[in-house]
């Protein structure tokens, strides 16, 4: 996908000018006036301005709580939120998807499901927000919303890593599967949607920290924006899955160790808190896939939380099917062996068997289960001709050419167990990349490359 050109930089001087006219009151026209004319005034003040798209852009975020305000519950306000909507109403469609770009990845807690569903608290104008919205042009994109414990980095629940390990060849996977109409950042940088199950920060500072935390520890390869989960099921759910994980960690002989209340906490959990957490994310990103009705979507998560229930829902789901064209979900797998029932949740678990897709199942869309991010690409490649081409040959060589060098660099901290998982699925790749050079001989080059790492 060729990229597009982004909006340029704002001229402050002339945002900082607009934005008294903006917020100055509609002259003779009180609050309780009829709302159809204090509309067109603030239209005619739009239109007036002659304001670039940066410089749209630059306001729109001006109109907005700040953190303290958000902090206070404050709200925006309903002259405020007038304001915003009229501004994005005024955005011409063709330059929707620069606009929705830039507000999603300048990696502050504010994405655009923020703006429309938080800051803006009125119903009828998020739906001509919505309604606007369906005009940017169709892209052929594909966006990829993400977990973040235990599927990009061992966190949680796996221990088959150091705690806070990426994950070999994750970056390239989500790179291989997004589609962006910008490339921002030289190199171009990995854009995607963080749909974590930790709670929505009190201060969203707090989550403004942790993005540039998260690009900064990939060398700002990445660059992220975020969906965090509800306070409530978030929290207790990853309670209940860190006890899960910590009563797998015990010895054998616990009983005899342990208080008579020891394990209490986690059997008097609620049921389905980590279902709650599924369920969170679901709404989430319904939220999301209304705002970007042009674009297809990807989703990776792990089996330590419900993450397979938000992928059974995405696939599913009639809410989903009528906003969302799903091409398929990835689940991390963290058994270290089908018995290991410690690292999966009961959602995991309860997966429908038809819904699961592995190699040899006839289409690909459905829970891709995978053990490495390896192994993700080389089904997701198997299953080309019904996901529309989402990973090519070329594309699962990179793939596997980047986690065999981060597997490399890694040394002693990853098992011998999975090395060898790695190992395998590397090979697997190699057959497969070294058959399709028989129609693409630059992928001879590729073909190579594996090799040589593996030897």
């Amino acid at each position: 996908m060729s990229a597009m050109p982004g909006p340029g930089p704002s001229d402050a001087a002339r945002v900082a000018a607009f934005l008294d006219v903006l917020r100055a009151s509609t002259g003779e026209l009180p609050i309780s006036a009829n709302l159809e004319s204090r509309t067109r005034v603030i239209d005619e003040r739009i239109a007036g301005a002659g304001l670039g798209l940066a410089d749209k852009i630059a306001v729109f975020k001006a109109l907005a709580p700040s953190a303290e305000e958000d902090i206070g519950h404050a709200g925006t306000g309903e002259s405020a939120e007038l304001r915003m909507e009229r501004l994005l109403l005024s955005v011409a469609p063709e330059d929707l998807p620069a606009f929705k770009f830039a507000l999603e990845y300048d990696l502050d807690y504010k994405d655009l499901e923020e703006y429309v569903f938080h800051d803006i608290d009125d119903v009828p104008r998020q739906l001509r927000i919505l309604d606007h919205l369906k005009r940017t042009p169709a892209s052929g994109g594909i966006k990829v919303l993400s977990d973040v414990d235990d599927t990009m980095y061992a966190n949680l629940i796996d221990r088959r890593y150091p705690k806070g390990t990426f994950y070999p060849g994750v970056l390239d996977f989500y790179d291989a599967v997004k589609k962006e109409l910008f490339a921002a950042g030289t190199p171009p940088r990995i854009h995607i949607t963080t749909l974590s199950a930790r709670p929505n920060p009190v201060a969203g500072k707090l989550e403004e920290a942790s993005l540039r935390s998260l690009a900064a520890k990939t060398k700002d390869r990445l660059c992220p924006s975020a969906l965090s989960g509800s306070i409530t099921s978030s929290t207790l759910g990853t309670i209940e899955s860190i006890l899960r994980a910590r009563r797998r960690r015990r010895p054998e002989n616990v009983e005899q160790l342990q208080g008579p209340d020891d394990d209490g906490l986690f059997d008097r959990l609620p049921h389905g808190q980590e279902d709650e957490i599924g369920r969170a994310k679901f709404a989430n990103f319904v939220r999301f896939a209304a705002i970007y009705p042009e674009y297809r979507f990807v989703f990776v998560g792990d089996s330590g939380q419900a993450d397979a229930l938000t992928a059974q829902l995405m696939l599913s789901d009639p809410l989903s099917n009528a906003l969302a064209p799903v091409i398929t979900t990835f689940i991390h797998d963290l058994r270290q062996s089908e018995s290991d029932t410690a690292s999966v949740s009961r959602a995991f678990q309860a997966l429908p068997p038809d819904l699961v897709v592995r190699g040899t199942s006839p289409a690909g869309r459905g829970v891709v289960v995978f053990k490495t991010y390896v192994e993700a690409a080389i089904i997701a490649y198997r299953h080309a001709e019904s996901l529309q081409g989402l990973i090519t040959a070329a594309k699962l060589a990179r793939v596997t050419c980047a986690a065999l060098r981060e597997l490399d660099t890694s040394r002693g901290a990853v098992s011998a167990e999975m090395r060898a998982r790695y190992r395998q699925d590397a090979e697997e790749a190699l057959s497969l990349v070294s058959n399709a050079a028989h129609q693409d001989p630059a992928l001879v080059e590729e073909a190579k490359k594996i090799r040589q790492l593996l030897d």
